[in-house]
Parts: C-alpha cells; structure tokens; sequence
C-alpha cells in the first residue's frame, strides 16, 4: 500500500492498518469502551472510531483520556488517509497537535512511535518536506527501540521502515522480517496485556504479508490460520487467509 508519491512512506505505518474500512452506519451514543472500539476494528468499522474522536473537545479531557484518544487518533488518521487524503488531513493536523501537547506524558516509546506516524501521514497527503520527513521517520524509529526494546510497537516500527524504504536507505527485508517476529513474540509473550489491543492485530497482518511477500508461504499459512483461529470475528485476516489458500493451492 505504498503511495506513489513519496520514498518510503505511508506503507510505514499504514501496514499496521490495512483491515480498516469506513462502513458502519453512525451509532447514537459515545464514547465507547474499548471493547466497542476493539469489535468496531475487527469489523472493519471505522464509524465508531470516528464518532468516539469528534465526540469530546480534547482539551476538555484529563491527561488519560487523552492519552487513550491519541491512541485511536493513530489508528483513525491512517484509515482515513488510505480513503480519503483530503478528509484525514484534519485528523492528521490534531493527532500531530495532540502528540505535541502529551510529549512528556506519553511513554518514550509511544512518543517515538506516534511521531513516525505522524511525519509519515504529513509527508502521505501533502509530498512535501520530503528529506525532513523522512530523517524523521528513521530517527523515531531508532529512538522508538532505544526507548523500550521490550514494547512491541517499537519493533513494528522498525521493520516498517526497513520492510518499505529502498535498500539505498536502508532497506532490508530480511532484517524486517526479524524484527516482525520479534514483535510478534512480544505480544505472544504479553498476550494477556493486549486482549483489546488492536495493534496486536494489526502486526499480525505486518508479519504475515511479510512472510507472504518474501514467498514464505507455508509461514504466511500458519500464522494467518493461527490469527484467524485467535481472532474469529476479524474480518480482514479470515478474508486475507483466503486468499492465501487460494494462491497456494
């Protein structure tokens, strides 16, 4: 899902994204518990998303709450940038604002993380500041790692980048997929920390279109049947796993 436009870019984070669609109809009450929110992705709801981040000003939140919606803002812009650029650029514009407000309450980590999705949106709608952006996105995603090598997200980031950038900056697909790997047994080994985490989706679906594109097929196989058997109502894994089958046939 990489967009013509620019170097490295929205594949970056974006990847982290893909089972996301806009389809629900608007519901009438918000915000949600995570639980909604969690369902909401698996369905590929992203209505919900919305209608719980334009439900409250944000500076009417205590620092949690924004915490938590800086969380799906991630999530949310990116959906919206795959869809429509024009209508997430000011999801994008906020999430950036937000990030900004939360730096020295966010994790080190999140804050790495969140600030390479942000320079990768900007650079995704409007293609400009294109070497700016890009030092970025490999700058946070080192720091991200060297902030907290135990979290995940930290790892994901990374092999983003050097799943995605050419090989003159950096690009490795091997390395990538070891390091999808090693998030992917991080969350396995914290599993019980993340029942309502949708990024433990999400790199899922990393690793598994790794594995996929590097013609891995009996590895992609596995782990899609072990998702979709994890996860029995995410929609875009059960579809993803078909199509595996069907090419592999």
């Amino acid at each position: 899902m990489l967009h013509k436009s620019v170097v490295i870019l929205p594949a970056l984070v974006l990847t982290m994204l893909l089972p996301i669609g806009v389809q629900a109809q608007p519901h009438q009450d918000a915000p949600y518990s995570d639980e909604q929110l969690y369902a909401a992705y698996q369905a590929g709801d992203m209505q919900t998303w919305k209608e719980y981040i334009d439900h409250a000003c944000f500076d009417s939140l205590t620092t949690q709450e924004q915490t938590r919606r800086v969380y799906y803002e991630y999530g949310y812009a990116a959906a919206l940038l795959d869809i429509d650029k024009r209508a997430a650029r000011p999801y994008i514009r906020q999430f950036g604002e937000h990030i900004e407000v939360l730096k020295n309450d966010l994790p080190p980590v999140l804050l790495h993380v969140y600030t390479v999705a942000f320079h990768t949106y900007d650079l995704a709608v409007y293609a400009r500041h294109i070497k700016m952006h890009c030092d970025q996105i490999l700058l946070h995603a080192e720091q991200a790692v060297q902030a907290d090598s135990t979290h995940p997200l930290a790892w994901g980031i990374q092999a983003n980048v050097h799943f995605y950038a050419p090989r003159l900056m950096g690009g490795n697909k091997q390395l990538a997929m070891r390091e999808y790997e090693r998030a992917d047994s991080l969350f396995e080994l914290h599993a019980h920390d993340h029942e309502l985490d949708w990024t433990y989706m999400a790199q899922t679906v990393s690793l598994v279109q790794c594995y996929d594109k590097l013609g891995l097929k009996d590895k992609a196989l596995a782990k899609a049947r072990q998702a979709a058997a994890r996860w029995q109502r995410f929609d875009y894994m059960k579809q993803y796993l078909q199509k595996l089958e069907k090419k592999n046939k």
